[in-house]
């Protein structure tokens, strides 16, 4: 069973009230035994538990008879922006693909209470969600939401219609869904196993609307602090951070991790979603983390990759560029720049004469 005593935004349940209220249901209704003090919907940087959101969604779902389309409003009033620095840092990465690995990693700062994981398969992106460990009562309603979430913000977000070529949809909801999968013109199929969104990937490459690389950055720091701050990077994801410090050249495999911390492989990734992360995730911020350090220092990329235990600058900037975005080499001059003192106006006037 999955652990909801990690925190979240108000800002999920400030828009879960609202929806509440436009159908007729007072705010002490949808507070009930939450613990959610109702000033805290009108203070931006406040916090709740996942199980209080829960709680929260569990009110409004049982009080009007969890109808279909109520998680729908939900999802299109949760605007990207509504997520804070995540939006921030997925709306300024330089690419779709990397807006996406972002997205992925700061997964948990997202709406959902799913578990995520993605691959790639030729020239399209597989989306896998689990929301097994996401209590019955309220899981169409959540899975409205995050579905709404995703596909009315996409075009905010890349600037084109999201180019999901076809959905699986499993645990029976896809009748539930299927107005929603209809608008965006997507084929769905009933499935037995967690949910599949197919994206086409070709385009995955193009730069993004509002690109900038450095600023993307910053916001990903943001996101991965938010994640620690939050209660979603400690406990076992700790851990494994730990052991893969002592392995730099990235080929510590899944299964050495998981025999090292006394546990199946299952096991480990099953507690890993909980804490809202992956082995995939903790190596992108861990080995990404590290060569950002050592690049902001001086050392040349040559001799980052050569600590990092890379054959060679080419193979790390290619890794550089799969965590970050852009290569080893542009990052290392903007640090460069931020860190060089500015010159005073008045030598400035010295040099010109």
């Amino acid at each position: 069973m999955a652990s909801w005593e990690w925190r979240r935004s108000v800002a999920n349940s400030a828009i879960l009230v609202e929806v509440a209220e436009s159908h007729g249901l007072g705010l002490s209704e949808c507070l009930r035994g939450t613990d959610i003090a109702p000033q805290l919907l009108i203070t931006p940087s406040a916090e709740v538990t996942a199980a209080q959101e829960l709680e929260l969604v569990r009110n409004i779902v049982t009080a009007l008879g969890d109808p279909w389309g109520l998680g729908i409003e939900a999802g299109v009033r949760t605007h990207i922006t509504t997520l804070g620095v995540f939006g921030l840092a997925v709306m300024s990465s330089p690419t779709m693909r990397s807006a996406t690995e972002v997205a992925m990693r700061y997964f948990s700062l997202m709406t959902s209470f799913s578990r995520a994981w993605h691959v790639y398969n030729d020239e399209e992106l597989w989306l896998y969600v689990d929301d097994q460990d996401v209590p019955a009562d309220v899981r169409g309603f959540l899975g409205e939401r995050d579905v709404a979430a995703l596909l009315t913000n996409w075009a905010l977000v890349f600037g084109v219609a999201p180019p999901v070529l076809r959905g699986e949809i499993g645990g029976g909801n896809r009748e539930r869904l299927l107005p929603l999968l209809e608008q965006f013109e997507i084929p769905s199929t009933d499935a037995a196993g967690p949910h599949l969104a197919i994206f086409d990937a070709t385009g995955m490459d193009a730069p993004m609307p509002q690109a900038s690389p450095l600023t993307a950055l910053f916001f990903e720091e943001q996101c991965a602090d938010l994640l620690q701050r939050r209660g979603l990077r400690h406990g076992l994801s700790g851990s494994v951070r730990e052991l893969l410090m002592h392995r730099l050249n990235g080929r510590l495999a899944q299964e050495d991790v998981a025999a090292s911390l006394h546990m199946s492989l299952r096991t480990m990734r099953r507690r890993l979603a909980e804490e809202g992360t992956s082995y995939r995730q903790l190596c992108v911020e861990t080995y990404g983390n590290l060569a950002e350090e050592l690049l902001a220092t001086g050392l040349t990329v040559e001799d980052v990759a050569f600590r990092m235990g890379y054959s060679g600058a080419p193979s790390f900037s290619t890794a550089f560029k799969q965590w970050r975005g852009i290569s080893p080499g542009r990052f290392a001059r903007a640090a460069t720049d931020r860190n060089r003192p500015a010159v005073p106006r008045c030598a400035d006037h010295l040099e010109q004469a």
